[in-house]
């Protein structure tokens, strides 16, 4: 595989980014991070970090993806950059559809600043929707194929079975070469299709409105859920090597008058894990996890315990009558 690159030099660190701060004293000038800092996204001098995790509205922020397709198509990031060093310095940590997406545009920026491309801003418009809503965004399956987009991101299936590891730059790198090359067959007419196999197991039905799934390591499987009409879920990613696991926490909608409240939900499973002064889960008010590379030492069955009366808590708080207005004297 040709792991040769014209316009950025990806790098896969040992560890994320603990912030801003060390971002910028680790990282060179002109340097663009993709999901690889815990913490905000947007722009400080000459570093950018594309990211809709730390510190967002889930809802409310675009893809890394279409953020970088902004910055690009609009903003000619790359254009500008370009002048000042060859090639940009890229950070990710992982190489899931959004980065391996985002990675592209700034690669072959030029597709975008000539005059767009119409297939690439179907695929990077289709993107942001699924990986906003976490995954959890209802498409139609036979659509989804049909456009090649389950095609475009198989790839991205072996290292996230594999899950994140020290040491696994090359299987990153790997990952985001093949999917670009993906995208380029689909450019020039040469897409192939791949057909939705995902069978999700559910764990846990809660009779509030909430499931445990095991996603048998296949990403598709959130798409088969959300068609089946599943909303919040507990997901179990991926049972590490070494017997911890990588979960999912996904909240479908934010007008579920606040029922499956993914932060309480992660402040009691980090109390409860094996080394609770580590931050082993985080995320956003929609989307959130368990660190994916040091796992979580829970097994799905206590997350079940815990969650179980935080969510009835609120569910039936949901069903308490409202207190009416005052009344207004005349």
């Amino acid at each position: 595989m040709d792991l040769s690159f014209k316009s950025i030099e990806l790098r896969v660190p040992p560890r994320r980014f603990a912030n801003w701060d060390e971002f910028l004293a680790g990282a060179p000038e002109y340097s663009i991070g993709l999901e690889v800092i815990d913490d905000t996204p947007g722009h400080r001098g000459h570093y950018v970090h594309f990211d809709h995790h730390a510190g967002v509205i889930r809802e409310a922020t675009m893809s890394a993806a279409m953020q970088a397709y902004i910055a690009v198509r609009q903003g000619r990031l790359m254009e500008r950059w370009l002048r000042r060093v060859r090639p940009v310095p890229v950070y990710v940590w992982n190489a899931d559809q959004d980065v391996c997406l985002a990675s592209f545009i700034l690669e072959y920026h030029e597709l975008l600043e000539r005059k767009g491309s119409p297939l690439l801003r179907q695929v990077v418009q289709f993107n942001n929707k699924i990986d906003v809503c976490g995954g959890l965004y209802p498409v139609d399956l036979d659509e989804i194929v049909s456009n090649h987009f389950t095609w475009i991101f198989e790839p991205y299936l072996r290292q996230r079975t594999l899950g994140k590891t020290q040491g696994d730059g090359p299987l990153v790198k790997n990952t985001i070469r093949g999917v670009w090359d993906r995208v380029l067959a689909l450019l020039d007419g040469k897409a192939g299709i791949a057909p939705i196999t995902a069978q999700p197991e559910v764990l846990y039905a809660s009779p509030y409105n909430y499931i445990i799934a095991d996603e048998k390591g296949d990403p598709n499987s959130r798409l088969v859920l959300a068609a089946r009409g599943h909303r919040n879920f507990i997901s179990l990613v991926a049972t590490r090597p070494n017997g911890r696991y990588t979960y999912s926490v996904i909240r479908g909608s934010p007008y579920d008058d606040d029922v499956f409240e993914v932060p309480k939900l992660l402040a009691a499973f980090q109390a409860a894990e094996d080394q609770p002064n580590v931050k082993i889960w985080g995320g956003s008010n929609m989307a959130a996890g368990s660190d994916s590379e040091l796992g979580s030492s829970l097994e799905w069955t206590t997350l079940r315990d815990i969650a179980e009366p935080i969510v009835r808590e609120a569910y039936l708080k949901s069903l308490a009558p409202s207190p009416s207005p005052p009344l207004v004297k005349a």
